[in-house]
């Protein structure tokens, strides 16, 4: 099984260029996405969101140790919509990966439903 692993200085890849036209490179691959995320949870809900441009639902964030610097949280935000932007993969590996990508880096509990 391939491994995947995101260290902190790999959000710090995002180029401009790659804001734009969008990237998978730091994508994981779908095989190694737990279950969990390509059924749906938090991650998934919020990546759906930030997708279809829809209002964040009100919750927590809390950035996991080695992730939580000052920066961090611009850092993750232009890991996700540059890949959001991209046109590959499928959208359900996208959002599942991304949703995952993020469980990596933060803590995010969301409401159990949306008002």
């Amino acid at each position: 099984m391939t491994e995947y692993t995101l260290t902190r200085q790999s959000l710090d890849t995002i180029t401009d260029v790659e804001m734009v036209f969008g990237t998978v490179k730091l994508l994981p691959p779908y095989e190694v996405v737990p279950e969990a995320f390509k059924r749906g949870n938090n991650y998934t809900r919020l990546m759906d969101c930030l997708f279809s441009e829809q209002p964040v639902p009100g919750g927590e964030i809390v950035f996991r140790q080695g992730f939580d610097d000052p920066a961090a949280p611009a850092a993750l935000n232009r890991v996700v919509m540059s890949h959001l932007r991209s046109y590959e993969p499928k959208h359900e590996h996208k959002i599942a990966g991304l949703g995952y990508l993020v469980s990596l880096v933060c803590e995010v509990t969301l409401p159990l439903h949306q008002p």
